[in-house]
């Protein structure tokens, strides 16, 4: 949840408990909506004006980047390997096991 949704429903919330206690006091639903609906008027004008007070204000410009000379990339030098040729070990010819005569 934004910071945004959490102070809308802080807001409602606050006018909910605000409307509840009215009426437990037994003011007119009529004046409630009445008094509501100014409020949240004035609170939208409030924003409206922020707005714009936020849009008059300059912009801080960004500092102008320096000329930095850069350095190329050095390509360093790799040693390559031969390929190795591995040794297979090979088996010897395994002796065929004679049944000899008892």
């Amino acid at each position: 949840m934004t910071n945004k949704e959490r102070k809308r429903n802080r807001a409602v919330k606050k006018i909910e408990i605000a409307v509840r206690k009215a009426v437990g006091k037994g003011v007119s639903k009529k004046v409630v909506e009445d008094t509501v609906g100014q409020a949240i008027v004035k609170a939208t004008e409030k924003v409206a004006a922020k707005k714009a007070a936020v849009k008059k204000t300059p912009a801080k410009q960004a500092p102008a980047e320096e000329a930095v000379a850069k350095k190329a990339p050095v390509k360093k030098a790799v040693a390559k390997k031969a390929p190795v040729k591995k040794a297979l070990a090979r088996k010897a010819p395994a002796e065929e096991a004679v049944a000899k005569p008892i």
